[in-house]
């Protein structure tokens, strides 16, 4: 079966609603996503309705990608928002309360809120979508690997287009068999880059960010 465990809606930085996203997911013969938006969880749970009311074959993980004192984390099977500004290994912690696992997104791409290191998470994601290049995906997947670590894919899809670029292979039937699965490292790496149109204005924006900032 096929996840994308890393897309973003209109609730954040994305530009599709969660209808869209989900149309497309389930023309691409997706079996699931998580919707990971940026320190909120409200796009979770409209998900989770319209697939219902749908009666769509399709298991959609609640996540959010929190904002920890380092970086990016992303943190799957929460029903609640845990706190940002923490520690990653803090932020784990309070992810593992509440029933959920951490999964650590692009770690050494410096154009995406990076940790630049591996803490002590559940899982990385070794395969981005979003790397022009594919050298941090690279970096990601050889430390995951040297520590066997569970590994993840994801699209970190901002438009309903890019969804299912990055996916995750799993055998699973519901959200809590996914997050099983991915702690046990039953997980298979697939995808394709997402065509450098959908993110380049964004790179060239952060960059002119980080050299032009204001002191």
């Amino acid at each position: 079966m096929r996840f994308d465990l890393h897309i973003h809606s209109r609730h954040s930085d994305g530009h599709a609603d969660v209808k869209d996203i989900i149309k497309a997911a389930s023309k691409k013969g997706l079996d699931g996503i998580a919707i990971t938006d940026h320190d909120t969880m409200k796009g979770c749970a409209p998900a989770q309705k319209y697939v219902k009311e749908n009666k769509l074959d399709l298991i959609v993980i609640p996540g959010v990608e929190v904002t920890t004192s380092e970086g990016h984390l992303l943190i799957l099977g929460v029903s609640e928002l845990p706190p940002k500004g923490r520690s990653p290994e803090e932020t784990t912690e309070i992810a593992h309360d509440l029933g959920g696992i951490t999964d650590v997104p692009h770690p050494f791409h410096p154009f995406r809120h990076a940790l630049w290191r591996i803490p002590k998470v559940d899982a990385v994601e070794v395969y981005n979508s979003k790397h022009l290049f594919g050298i941090a995906n690279a970096r990601a997947r050889i430390e995951a690997k040297a520590r066997k670590m569970p590994m993840v894919a994801g699209s970190d899809s901002h438009f309903a287009e890019t969804v299912g670029m990055g996916v995750t292979g799993i055998d699973a039937e519901s959200a809590d068999d996914v997050i099983q699965a991915i702690l046990a490292g039953k997980t298979k790496v697939l995808g394709r880059r997402t065509p450098p149109k959908f993110f380049i204005g964004n790179t060239v924006q952060h960059i002119y960010g980080r050299v032009f900032k204001k002191p």
